[in-house]
């Protein structure tokens, strides 16, 4: 590349703006002041500038200056969020052994007697629900009940991304095909036991119910 053509100016250029030389949306220096410091033709600094516009950097006005442009910042926890929806239920349900029995032992310390009614009354209405999609209803918000009383709104926002997850045609499809009334006979006797833990207080016993119970899940939903 020739120093003092316009390709050269545009290199130098771009290099300074992928070093934060100007903020986004910030003016730039004048064609004379830019072709002054790299000792070169107006001209030449023109053409790497309007090189630079046409690939979307910067924007011209007329009788204002030249601007860069305003790019649209990336939001990593957005990304990540998104990458998730293409998790496997074997994913899912090895990070929810990994949450949720420490999440049921702080629960069992911070849960106040409010909260642990509303366990209660939840869970005897997984009991009685009649129909497998209601009882996944009621099992759903048991769990999230207890995420919600370890006070933790970090380990309650990702709880609500696994949640969100759940309700993905894949999760479902394989729980409707592992599903069966003696599993979930299962299930509402192990949800009794987390609860009766809950309310005692004893929170290694709620932690080693909730493993006990998702472990149990997991086995009937990923391994076939």
């Amino acid at each position: 590349m020739t120093r003092g053509n316009s390709d050269f100016v545009a290199a130098q250029l771009r290099q300074r703006i992928k070093e934060g030389a100007w903020p986004d949306g910030g003016r730039l220096p004048t064609e004379r002041a830019i072709a002054e410091e790299l000792g070169v033709a107006r001209n030449t600094v023109r053409r790497a500038l309007d090189q630079l516009g046409h690939d979307g950097l910067l924007v011209r006005h007329v009788g204002r200056g030249t601007y860069l442009r305003e790019l649209p910042h990336s939001d990593p926890i957005l990304e990540s969020t998104q990458r998730m929806h293409g998790a496997s239920p074997a994913d899912m349900m090895e990070l929810r052994v990994l949450l949720e029995p420490s999440a049921a032992a702080f629960a069992a310390i911070n849960a106040s007697a409010g909260d642990l009614e509303k366990i209660r009354q939840v869970h005897e209405h997984g009991v009685a629900a009649a129909t497998m999609l209601e009882f996944e209803e009621w099992d759903a918000a048991l769990h999230r009940l207890i995420l919600s009383c370890t006070r933790n709104s970090l380990l309650r926002e990702i709880h609500a991304i696994l949640g969100t997850l759940r309700e993905q045609p894949s999760w479902y499809e394989l729980k409707q095909r592992s599903f069966s009334p003696e599993r979930r006979q299962i299930y509402c006797e192990q949800h009794q036991e987390i609860t009766r833990a809950l309310e005692r207080r004893l929170a290694d016993d709620a932690e080693a119910a909730m493993r006990t119970h998702l472990r149990t899940v997991q086995m009937n939903m990923i391994a076939r």
